[in-house]
């Protein structure tokens, strides 16, 4: 028992081996998240999060190795300022779409939950930044299907679509609607070629995937092209 909480002090000392062990952890901690925002498309993906959290645990040591050497400072102080100046790649990573939609919202969350993750584990509190690391995966993922099969029943994907130049909106329209695939906002682009350019956000009442609703836009007739977008 003395020999586990020797080692359990000698990690939350600032030491070589535990700066090693909290800046891997960071990476990993990190990259888990990022994955899962990386396949959903987002502009912050796995090494972005990784980038943030490790970028965190790197200032609470920072803090914590003043506040050793130099007896002086705060290492929360440090720390504070990470929580709160994070905002800026929050704000970056999200989108309106359309008039009454926002998207990244959870992925400006994510960031903000990576930096306080990078946080603890900068300090020594390895429990709680692989614990949140799985609740936050978990989050990411798992509850993810709950809350657009249970709670938001109007998930929405964008998609660039070109199409010949004599096909009508209508008619997609309601090819769509027949396999239960409701057409929101739509928006023309210009374009010199003889061909249109759509941007049209579309939902399905089956919960059917992205990939799915993009193999029955490529079926109807004058499709050319498909393309999901963020």
């Amino acid at each position: 028992m003395g020999t586990v909480g020797e080692f359990t002090n000698f990690l939350e000392d600032l030491n070589l081996i535990s700066i090693i062990i909290r800046i891997f952890l960071s990476m990993v901690c990190g990259g888990v998240i990022g994955i899962e925002r990386g396949r959903a498309h987002q502009a912050a993906g796995m090494r972005t999060y990784m980038l943030v959290c490790m970028g965190a645990t790197m200032v609470m040591m920072t803090g914590q190795y003043m506040y050793i050497h130099f007896q002086t400072g705060d290492p929360a102080r440090l720390g504070a300022q990470v929580v709160s100046g994070i905002g800026f790649l929050g704000a970056g990573s999200i989108i309106i779409a359309g008039k009454t939609r926002i998207r990244g919202l959870t992925t400006a969350a994510g960031l903000w939950t990576a930096a306080c993750i990078g946080l603890s584990l900068g300090i020594g509190f390895y429990e709680a930044g692989v614990v949140a690391t799985i609740a936050v995966f978990l989050i990411m993922t798992r509850l993810r299907q709950l809350e657009y099969h249970w709670i938001n029943d109007d998930e929405w994907f964008r998609f660039y679509v070109e199409m010949e130049e004599d096909v009508k909106i209508s008619r997609v329209a309601q090819e769509l609607l027949t396999m239960g695939i409701q057409m929101g906002e739509m928006r023309m682009e210009q374009h010199a070629e003889s061909f249109q350019k759509v941007v049209i956000s579309l939902s399905d009442k089956n919960h059917r995937s992205r990939d799915e609703i993009t193999k029955y836009l490529e079926r109807i007739d004058g499709v050319l092209f498909v393309k999901y977008t963020i």
